[in-house]
């Protein structure tokens, strides 16, 4: 059976009252961009990646010269790519979501295919018998101007259970961009993104993230292993996040990438701060580097440090790291000592504040139907 419908898409699906009520529902279970897209200041959510329109990834990266807050900057390249990627796949999910669906057997409703400028999509989604109000969901593609369905790849793959509002609950989305490599053969990514989501009210979120391998492009791009995790608090918009990015931290040796673990704080019209932990790069083997950064609402940076801790003597400043005062951060929760992330970037555990923990998040790129 096939019906027509109309959908508006933005930062979010918006569905007609039109639909058929079983296909709306659906449809409803997707996920969106606002739900599952990392923030770190919300009122410059381009420069994070968040917003819907896409920035180039190499020409945020050949911004990053060290003249702004250093810290922010680098962990805001990896927040930048992990964003990108999510759209990638949501982008055509809300396109193929604008079509005519054909309702297969077993509650499943299939949209598509759409030839798009790399490949041919087509979107499926599933009403999980076992539990009321969770859709699991499908994207996939195979190469353009193929008829053969064999050819089709799995490209990203999700669940939702809904809780209330359309696109909000507790889920999973997980990504291949190995997979649409060998469909798109242009393609630049690298590696795999599984993540788990769960929404408190319509603004309030928590994210954990797993990257395999991941790179946006091979070509610009190191390839990262490593979990991420943020939320954001509807009430008051602060976010925090903590991600593992490389890149080269000011005032080391060379340009030499380090790895390096932030957590990153952020509080509307008033600034915010970062906390590192890194190594490799210019830092001695067995050894780690520590810092602070905090900045203004303008994203100024008032203070930084960068301690070396590698020496067997305690941590002592790395030549020509400390600019400003820990008392010009802008609030008493952004000042204080040290307080680096622990480990090397596999921990999923939420940060502080979290307003509630997200679930398992996937260990592959599979669909559950």
């Amino acid at each position: 059976m096939r019906w027509s419908k109309t959908l508006a898409v933005a930062a979010t699906l918006v569905l007609s009252a039109g639909c058929r009520v079983d296909d709306q529902e659906a449809l409803e279970a997707l996920p969106d961009f606002a739900g599952t897209s990392l923030e770190i200041n919300t009122d410059a959510l381009a420069q994070d990646g968040a917003a819907l329109v896409a920035q180039d990834l190499g020409q945020v990266e050949a911004s990053l010269d060290g003249q702004g807050a250093a810290m922010l900057e680098g962990a805001r390249l990896e927040v930048k790519a992990l964003n990108d990627t999510l759209r990638l796949a949501l982008v055509p999910i809300a396109d193929l979501a604008k079509q005519a669906a054909n309702e297969q057997p077993h509650d499943v409703y299939v949209y598509g295919p759409q030839e798009r400028a790399n490949a041919t999509f087509k979107l499926s989604i599933h009403k999980d018998p076992r539990e009321a109000q969770r859709y699991e969901w499908k994207l996939e593609a195979r190469p353009l101007n193929s008829t053969d369905d064999a050819a089709y790849k799995l490209i990203a793959a999700g669940a939702l259970k809904r809780d209330g509002e359309a696109h909000r609950g507790r889920g999973t989305l997980a990504i291949s961009l190995d997979n649409l490599k060998a469909v798109a053969p242009s393609h630049r990514g690298r590696g795999k993104l599984m993540m788990s989501f769960a929404h408190f009210g319509q603004g309030s979120k928590s994210l954990a993230y797993r990257l395999e391998s991941f790179t946006p492009n091979r070509d610009t791009h190191e390839a990262v292993t490593g979990s991420f995790v943020g939320h954001r608090l509807q009430a008051t918009g602060v976010t925090r996040v903590r991600v593992l990015a490389p890149y080269n931290l000011p005032n080391t040796a060379t340009s030499e990438k380090e790895w390096v673990l932030s957590t990153v704080r952020h509080i509307p019209g008033t600034g915010g701060r970062a906390d590192v932990r890194a190594w490799g790069g210019n830092i001695p083997e067995n050894g780690y580097y520590l810092g602070i950064s905090c900045w203004d609402a303008q994203e100024k940076e008032l203070y930084r440090v960068l301690v070396d801790c590698g020496g067997g003597l305690g941590c002592m400043d790395v030549p020509g790291s400390r600019v400003g005062s820990s008392q010009a951060c802008p609030a008493v929760e952004l000042r204080g000592d040290l307080m680096p992330p622990e480990g090397t970037g596999n921990d999923l555990t939420p940060e502080p504040g979290n307003p509630g923990a997200p679930g398992i998040v996937p260990g592959d790129v599979t669909a559950e139907f």
